[in-house]
């Protein structure tokens, strides 16, 4: 008996792809790096609100 594929959410072609890394730091807060999975670019970011402001700004630029 054949499997069925396993469903995967993938993002539409030549969407943007984002790789989130997270960690906490010393105090006990959120901060990571952004990378963009096309170039290789990261970018850090050391509080979670400054990662959705990030997030929000691309998605805004994209829409533009």
């Amino acid at each position: 008996m054949a499997q069925e594929p396993t469903p995967r959410n993938l993002p539409p072609p030549r969407s943007p792809v984002y790789l989130v890394l997270l960690w906490p730091d010393e105090a006990g807060h959120w901060e990571g790096r952004i990378k963009d999975a096309r170039t290789g670019l990261e970018h850090p970011f050391f509080e979670l609100e400054e990662l959705l402001s990030w997030l929000e700004n691309h998605k805004q630029r994209r829409l533009a």
